[in-house]
């Protein structure tokens, strides 16, 4: 068994923009120009407007990738969706304010006491005191749009996530070959947005960093410094058959300060102590460690080796 752990930012940029456009006909749009490269940023945008507004995901129309659109960083350093995911909370936040007032004028009720939820505003106080979400964006006189930003991270606090990885592996002492058995992952990045697509990217982090201890391996030309094995043929990677049994975990704590949701980012977090979880395990298996990467069998053996000349 071994254990590797990890920190990182991801704390998201400042000054991302999005915006909630509210249309008559009950159509909603939820507009950045961010990118989704995979990590599911139209997912969570949707999410986070529709829970705002009392709607259903599918209720939402994302728009994204589009430089004419409200400003947003790049996709990458964990940072897209504690940027982005904000800036679209602060907007859905202002347009519920906005159909609050309606819908208190509608009930002649106090917009304090008006809750969004199931498609409909309603009295808290008189649940039946009611009016349709689509009934009551009729009452706009023309497409509103509700703009949202990301707003600071107070001083004199550090933002970063945290992580660790625990790995299963068997040694074969005779070929070298490691087997990595079950990895669990476990990591606190604050609000979890949408728990299917963090643990999606939790076992994709985790299948990269086992890549990355056992196959994985550049090969320069001593004399030209050109890379010898630029191609899948030559240049290994793990497979499918490779990967073992993958448990990703959350704390799902809420950081109270670093933005409305409380959210960090998770690109980067599970790559980061897979790779030495392994290790350390490799070390807890026949008592010798490996402090080069990948452990190709080759390597194991030569480990071993000196270990039995103590050496």
């Amino acid at each position: 068994l071994g254990m590797g752990s990890q920190i990182w930012w991801g704390a998201g940029v400042p000054g991302t923009l999005a915006d909630i456009k509210l249309h008559r006909d009950a159509s909603v749009e939820a507009v950045s120009g961010t990118q989704d490269i995979g990590c599911g940023t139209r997912t969570y945008m949707a999410t986070i407007t529709a829970e705002t507004l009392g709607l259903e995901p599918q209720d939402i129309t994302v728009k994204i990738g589009d430089t004419t659109y409200p400003w947003a960083p790049i996709s990458g350093g964990s940072l897209t969706a504690p940027s982005v995911g904000p800036a679209v909370r602060d907007a859905a936040l202002k347009a519920a304010d906005h159909l609050r007032e309606m819908a208190a004028e509608k009930l002649k009720a106090p917009a304090a006491d008006i809750v969004l939820a199931d498609k409909k505003l309603f009295d808290k106080n008189k649940p039946e005191n009611s009016i349709a979400f689509q009934e009551l964006v009729k009452g706009l006189r023309r497409e509103t749009v509700f703009h949202g930003e990301r707003g600071p991270m107070p001083a004199r606090f550090a933002y970063n996530s945290f992580g660790a990885h625990f790995a299963e592996v068997e040694v074969d002492t005779e070929t070298g070959r490691i087997s990595v058995l079950k990895v669990v992952a476990v990591h606190e990045v604050g609000r979890v947005l949408n728990r299917l697509t963090a643990e999606s990217q939790v076992l994709g982090g985790v299948t990269q960093g086992i890549s990355t201890a056992l196959f994985e391996e550049r090969v320069l030309d001593e004399n030209t410094g050109k890379m010898v094995n630029p191609n899948l043929q030559s240049y290994k990677i793990a497979t499918s058959l490779d990967m073992p049994e993958i448990v990703p975990l959350f704390v799902d704590l809420v950081d109270p300060r670093i933005n409305n949701l409380g959210n960090k980012g998770l690109g980067e977090p599970p790559r980061i102590p897979s790779s030495a979880a392994v290790a350390n395990a490799v070390y807890n298996a026949v008592g010798v460690h490996l402090r080069e990467i990948p452990m190709t069998p080759d390597k194991v053996l030569k480990a071993l080796q000196g270990k039995e000349a103590g050496s």
